[in-house]
This record gives structure tokens, C-alpha cells and sequence, in this order.
């Protein structure tokens, strides 16, 4: 739900547009990340791991970069020619780089705060190419219907990172926790 609001309420994505998620690796990023596929986006990640930046081109993404390269930015300004959209959820200081990858009237919607709170924001470059910056939580019940209705037309199905026993449920936790997972960690009762 948290992703269909942030990619089609606030986001507003539509095909051929290029669109960034950010951290793919996490949950609502994935489903982001499928979601904007199945529109027919032009989508592009970011992940500081290599692995889950190679499962996303294969599962359909233009490119993926490291958000820890410090020349990120830059590849991918380069790579897209600019974004209309990102879907984020660290904000942070990190949000005035995804402002400096906008097309103009780009919009950027977050969904957490997982790097805190911006120390300052690049306002100027903001208003001068018209961004809007919008926050973004779970969904309606006509939102969370819709959402039904297209991932079952779209035939979307959760990307998957193992099934396991139960009794390892511990062991998923801490992949989990270290983020070393892509898709979905099931345990099986």
C-alpha cells in the first residue's frame, strides 16, 4: 500500500517517464520498483550492494548506482538525463542530491526518514526548477483495492529471498537486520 500511494497517488508515475527508487533492497522500494516496471517507467535504483544492484537490472531496471560512490550522482544524471520522479525513504542530507537529479517540475516523494532529518535543503534549486518534495504513508481502502486490482492485472508477485523453517526464523531476523536480504524472508510453520 505504501508504495502504490507514493508511486501513483503522489508520484503520479506514468510510462516512459524515468524514475528512481531508492535503496531497492528494502520492502516497499521492491514493490515500488515492480509497480513502476509494470507502468512502463524507465526505472533506475540505488543500493550500496552490488548484488541486489545486478538482480534489479535483471529483473528490468535501465541501470542501478551505488549511493555510497561519490560520484553517484553524477552516473546517474548521466545515465537517465535526469529524473521525473523518486521514491525515497531515507531523506537525510542525501535528499539534496535526488533534488540535483530532477528534471524541472520533478517530483520527489518520501515515505521514511531512515538518514533523519536534512541538516539544510537546497530550496534554491528547488523552487527554480518547480520540485515538489512530498511526504507520503500507507493508503485508503479505495487505494488499497487498487492496488489489488493492478498487481493482479500486472500479475506481480512478491520477490522472493528464501523460505526457510521456522526454527531459522532467528537467522532471517539478522539478515534482515543487515540488510543483506532482496525480497521477502518466509518462514514456513
Amino acid at each position: 500500500m505504501t508504495a502504490y500511494r507514493a508511486l501513483f497517488h503522489h508520484g503520479k508515475c506514468e510510462k516512459s517517464e524515468n524514475v528512481l527508487i531508492s535503496g531497492v533492497g528494502g520492502g516497499v522500494a521492491q514493490f515500488a520498483f515492480q509497480f513502476a516496471l509494470a507502468k512502463g517507467a524507465n526505472v533506475y535504483v540505488t543500493s550500496s550492494d552490488e548484488t541486489k544492484r545486478t538482480k534489479s537490472i535483471e529483473l528490468g531496471a535501465k541501470d542501478a548506482f551505488d549511493y555510497k560512490d561519490a560520484d553517484w550522482v553524477k552516473k546517474a544524471k548521466e545515465a537517465s538525463g535526469g529524473f521525473d520522479l523518486v521514491i525515497d525513504s531515507a531523506a537525510g542530507d542525501s535528499i539534496n542530491n535526488l533534488i540535483k537529479l530532477m528534471k524541472p517540475a520533478g517530483r520527489i516523494v518520501f515515505y521514511g526518514a531512515t538518514q533523519g532529518k536534512p541538516q539544510n535543503l537546497d530550496v534554491h534549486r528547488m523552487f527554480w526548477n518547480q520540485i515538489t518534495l512530498q511526504g507520503s504513508t500507507m493508503a485508503n481502502d479505495d487505494e488499497f483495492k487498487a492496488m489489488i486490482a493492478y498487481v493482479k492485472k500486472n500479475r506481480i508477485e512478491p520477490i522472493i529471498d528464501s523460505v526457510r523453517p521456522f526454527d531459522e526464523i532467528v537467522d532471517a531476523f539478522d539478515k534482515m537486520k543487515d540488510g543483506k536480504q532482496f525480497g521477502k524472508l518466509v518462514a514456513r510453520m
